[in-house]
Parts: structure tokens; C-alpha cells; sequence
């Protein structure tokens, strides 16, 4: 167990810093996902939430991960390819003094800091074309996370297992071997930012997906007695994503994303992580 509320502060810090920081550079974002749902049906945190999700342009997203460096606190680190070999092709922004481990990423030698996500907007031709994408993604996203032997150890499923194991092992060794992540990370970041800047007008990000018109205006929502930019139409993306957003899920589908260990004081290095498992202090 972990202080689910005191986790949401750190992640408000956090998330106060880059809007302040987008604020001063002129990039613009959106809070999305369960994060927008929050601050339209609860003026904040979804109750049983424990992250914050926002979403930017490729153009608003390329500035941001140059620019927003110089301008945010110390403490807090952009998780990008760019800066660091990790594993993640979505980038977040970490607080570097706190730690935040998922069970996949135990032994990876990265930043474990409690974080906030940003998603880059992306952008096909029509319907037809997004299938086709969502396949290509798919691919990546099971060959990217099957280079971790951290991340096969956590599948459960015996069918899901092997296919793991096939995918580690075709891709960690042998002719096939991906020898340089960060490239192999770039790689499909730019195939995705190049598709984005032909002037389609359909657009997508996770499983929401529509005319680009939803995300043209912004609105500034109420969030833990924050004001956080999110899009102007949200009923539009949100019935899309969700349906009927304003009814509560029942218990069982009220889910976290289950952090192996939480701990909002202190930074934890891959070794310390690691002893930690050895004594049981963290458990797998």
C-alpha cells in the first residue's frame, strides 16, 4: 500500500511546473484521459487515480522537449531518448527525488521518480489509414517492451509467455539483435511525427479518435484548485473515449496502475532497487 493522496500532490507539483513552464515558453497542451474526466466530473483527481495525463501537438511537443529544460525546477527530469536510454516512447517528466517503480521496469538502470505523461497528437488520413497504424504500433510497442527482461518476467499468461520469450530472445540476440534502443525508439517517434505533418485532418491518441478540430481551442479547467488547460469540446472527446463519462464505474473497474513501490521522499538508484527486492523489503 502507498498514501494514494499524497501521491496525487506530488504529481500536482509536478504537473504545476510544467504548466508553468509551457506558459512561459507559449507551448501549448491539453490534460486528457482520465485526467480531464477528473477535472470535469470531480474538479480534480479522479478519486482512485494515481497519474496525470496530457497531450500536445507534435509541433507544441518538439519544443517542449528541447525548451522545457532550461525552465523547470532541478528536481524534475524530461524522460525522453533524447536525454537518456529508457524504455518509454511516450516521455514523462519525473521528480527525481521521489520513486514511483513499476514491476516492468525493475532492474532497468533509469529515473523511477513519481511522474506526469505526455502524449504526442497523432494524425492520419482517414479511418482506413488508422487501422493500418494502430498495427504498426501495436508491433513496436510488443517488440520494445519484450527487450526487457524485467518486463517478460511480469507477463502472467502461458500463451503471452511464449511469445515474450520469442520476441526477448529474437531481438536481444543473434542477427536480429536491436543494438541501439535509443535509435530504435527515434526510429518510430520520427515515423510518427513525419505522418503527423501531412496536413491530415484525422487524429488520434490512444483509443480516442476524430477530426482534429476537437483539440483546435483550449478551455482552462478547475483542477485541485488549479486552473490546467484541456480541450474547449471536451463532452465531444470524452463521449468519444468514454461514453457516459459522468457515471462512476463500479468498484472492480476502479483501477490504479499498481506501482510495485512508492516512496515520495527519496530517489532510488537501479542497485538500491534491486537490494531491496533481494530483502524483501519490495516484493515481485
Amino acid at each position: 500500500m502507498f498514501d494514494l493522496r499524497g501521491l496525487q500532490l506530488k504529481e500536482l507539483e509536478i504537473m504545476q511546473a510544467v504548466h508553468d513552464a509551457c506558459e512561459k515558453l507559449g507551448i501549448e497542451y491539453y490534460i486528457c484521459f482520465g485526467t480531464l474526466i477528473g477535472a470535469v466530473r470531480h474538479k480534480g483527481f479522479i478519486p482512485w487515480d494515481d497519474d496525470i495525463d496530457i497531450m500536445m501537438t507534435y509541433e507544441n511537443f518538439d519544443r517542449f522537449i528541447n525548451e522545457a529544460p532550461a525552465v523547470l525546477p532541478p528536481n524534475l527530469k524530461i524522460q525522453h531518448w533524447k536525454y537518456e536510454d529508457c524504455p518509454n516512447l511516450i516521455p514523462k517528466v519525473r521528480d527525481v527525488n521521489t520513486t514511483f517503480l513499476h514491476a516492468e521496469h525493475v532492474g532497468l538502470d533509469i529515473n523511477q521518480g513519481v511522474f506526469i505523461d505526455i502524449f504526442p497528437l497523432l494524425i492520419v488520413k482517414d479511418m482506413k489509414h488508422l487501422k493500418r497504424e494502430l498495427k504498426k504500433e501495436e508491433l513496436f510497442s510488443a517488440v520494445n517492451r519484450c527487450l526487457d527482461q524485467s518486463f517478460v518476467d511480469t507477463v502472467k499468461r502461458a500463451s503471452s509467455i511464449r511469445k515474450a520469450k520469442l520476441l526477448h530472445a529474437v531481438f536481444t540476440k543473434g542477427p536480429f539483435k536491436i543494438r541501439d534502443r535509443r535509435k530504435f525508439i527515434a526510429r518510430e517517434e520520427n515515423r510518427r511525427r513525419k505522418l503527423s505533418s501531412k496536413g491530415y485532418d484525422f487524429t488520434y491518441i490512444d483509443e480516442c479518435w476524430g477530426p482534429l478540430s476537437m483539440w483546435k481551442e483550449r478551455a482552462l479547467y478547475e483542477f485541485e484548485g488549479h486552473q490546467f488547460w484541456g480541450p474547449k469540446d471536451y463532452d465531444t472527446v470524452l463521449k468519444l473515449h468514454y461514453g457516459d463519462y459522468m457515471t462512476l464505474p463500479p468498484p472492480e473497474k476502479q483501477r490504479t496502475h499498481k506501482p510495485l513501490f512508492v516512496d515520495l521522499e527519496k530517489g532510488y538508484s537501479k542497485d538500491e532497487i534491486l537490494d531491496m527486492v533481494k530483502s524483501g523489503k519490495i516484493e515481485l
